[in-house]
């Protein structure tokens, strides 16, 4: 625990740690501010109701358009009924911005940014070592090899998932206070009434299948940290084979190899609405994929760093 503590402040005694937290953040306020800016105020039953009369307007000026096809004049009698209800039950418009449709996309962003700036810290956090020849003094220690290593891996994690944090309550407290925190309703028309359906989230989902995509990524790129002595070609491979590895798999898709790939077995394209990169692969077929990859990644990185000469 003490070397994986050592490990954690040597990470925030670095600047690009607290800059890459700040921009975290400094995006969840501005996707935040945005949203906020061009939301239109239904705050009070006044401001909905006024809301949804012009769209029933609107609706009714597009019926008045001739020449429209049958199917175009229901979907649009349809959309009036359900404002209507909407009226009726003190319903805020469809273009009202509630909590779930910022913080949905929101999540996504967050997720995004702290793969990538957690891959940054893991790349970078061994070869900076090998690169200032501070290795040396540490391994002078008398403590095990892999030690050492695994408390930079761990230490690299627990960043990742301090910034996760952070970024996600501040979302979390900042939607909640200025958007509509109540339940995502969606309405739907079923033989001529209104119905209610409750918006499923699957928030939880998503996290826990980007958590793995990112530890997966965070491996592979503190592999590359360890193998190489230079940082910058570390991070540099790192976000290139992140940006394209994804390209490259698709051209090879049509390869029976392909489902093989670590990049065709993400688990992020498991997520609800997302579409595969290759459409046989199932969720345990990937999950075994990704362990095995995570194996081999965790087996180079300490062979190597257990192994290699420092004494140069």
């Amino acid at each position: 625990m003490q070397y994986v503590k050592n490990e954690w402040i040597k990470i925030w005694s670095q600047k690009n740690a607290w800059i890459m937290l700040v921009l975290v953040l400094l995006v969840v306020v501005a996707v935040l501010g945005l949203n906020k800016y061009f939301a239109p105020d239904q705050s009070t039953p006044e401001l909905r109701k006024e809301a949804n009369s012009e769209w029933i307007a609107e609706y009714q000026a597009q019926l008045n358009t001739p020449g429209m096809y049958d199917e175009d004049i229901q979907l649009l009698e349809e959309q009036i009924l359900m404002t209507e209800y909407r009226i009726a039950n003190d319903l805020p418009a469809i273009d009202t911005v509630t909590f779930h449709d910022v913080l949905a996309p929101l999540l996504t962003v967050i997720l995004m940014l702290v793969g990538i700036f957690t891959m940054v810290i893991a790349a970078s956090i061994v070869s900076n070592e090998f690169g200032t020849g501070t290795i040396k003094m540490l391994l002078t220690r008398p403590v095990a090899r892999w030690k050492v290593l695994l408390s930079k891996l761990v230490a690299t994690l627990l960043y990742g998932t301090a910034i996760f944090t952070v970024s996600v309550v501040v979302a979390l407290v900042g939607s909640f206070i200025l958007f509509n925190n109540a339940e995502a309703i969606t309405l739907s028309v079923v033989n001529g009434t209104v119905v209610e359906q409750i918006v499923e989230t699957h928030y939880v989902q998503k996290i826990l299948l980007n958590a793995a995509s990112i530890f997966m990524t965070v491996l592979f790129a503190f592999m590359l940290g360890t193998i190489f002595g230079s940082s910058t070609l570390a991070v540099s491979l790192s976000l290139g084979l992140l940006f394209m590895g994804t390209t490259i798999t698709m051209f090879l898709a049509r390869y029976e190899f392909a489902k093989y790939i670590w990049f065709a077995n993400d688990l992020t394209q498991f997520d609800t609405g997302v579409m595969p990169i290759i459409a046989d692969i199932s969720l345990n077929f990937a999950i075994v994929v990704n362990i095995v990859y995570a194996v081999i990644f965790l087996v180079v990185s300490f062979m190597y760093f257990t192994r290699r000469d420092v004494t140069a």
